[in-house]
């Protein structure tokens, strides 16, 4: 199953890939494992700035390989690579950019709530049919979908399990943008060429803030962040960046 997820690291950016095509990109226990490990190695590897996900072939991602996670079951393994996937995703201290080619179902819709920026192909389709297979929503979808959209939205994703396509992801906020399907990857690798050229510590931080932020009050939001930003206005990286931006002068 090593082929299963290709990677690849170029320019800042480690490049990962799902890639079975003959199965809509559906994961098994085992690629959930590689991708978590993955991730766990882009987090501590300096050579590695923003993770870079997308699928192979015409689709994104078709959700749980069910027969893998069925015959794992009976089996009695009690593994949870594909929690451990979520949860590593949802706390990933480097930004991860997605392009969605294709189909997106399940998880494949899920895991895009955890992730920095998502750009998807227009023509693609996502859908969450939990309840229609007799499951319940999962990847803490029940929280991230009613914020994004409302509730009554949510229950038409959620417990009608409506399909919709690129231009609603984005109006939804699932989606950055949907762009035409000849401009996906270029968009989409053009962002994690740009955050990789940031400064890495400064991003860091940001986008720790970001996700530490969510519903604080701004009471407590604004004197922390001015104490990151003094702390950082003074740190090496800044000093190097200021002085190249101002010709030495900083």
């Amino acid at each position: 199953m090593s082929d299963a997820i290709l990677s690849r690291i170029e320019e800042g950016v480690l490049y990962l890939s799902i890639n079975r095509a003959d199965k809509k990109n559906a994961l098994t226990l085992a690629m959930y494992q590689t991708l978590c490990d993955q991730l766990v190695a882009a987090d501590e590897n300096p050579e590695v700035a923003v993770i870079h996900l997308t699928g192979s072939g015409d689709s994104f991602c078709a959700g749980n390989d069910i027969a893998d996670f069925v015959e794992a079951s009976r089996a009695g393994n009690t593994k949870t690579p594909a929690l451990d996937f979520l949860l590593q995703l949802n706390a990933q201290r480097k930004p991860v950019v997605v392009a969605v080619n294709g189909i997106a179902v399940g998880i494949g819709v899920t895991l895009l709530l955890h992730c920095d920026f998502v750009y998807a192909a227009k023509g693609s389709m996502f859908r969450m049919p939990f309840v229609d297979l007799g499951l319940v929503p999962e990847g803490g979808s029940s929280v991230v979908i009613p914020q994004l959209v409302g509730h009554r939205k949510a229950a038409e994703l959620l417990l009608a399990c409506d399909a919709f396509d690129a231009d609603a992801a984005e109006g939804y906020g699932i989606v950055n943008k949907a762009v035409a399907p000849d401009q996906l990857l270029a968009t989409s690798t053009d962002m994690a060429k740009r955050l990789a050229a940031k400064p890495p510590l400064a991003l860091l931080q940001a986008k720790a803030m970001l996700k530490a932020n969510v519903g604080q009050p701004l009471e407590q939001v604004i004197p922390a962040e001015v104490e990151l930003f003094m702390q950082h206005l003074v740190s090496e990286e800044a000093s190097r960046t200021l002085a190249a931006l101002f010709g030495g002068k900083s």
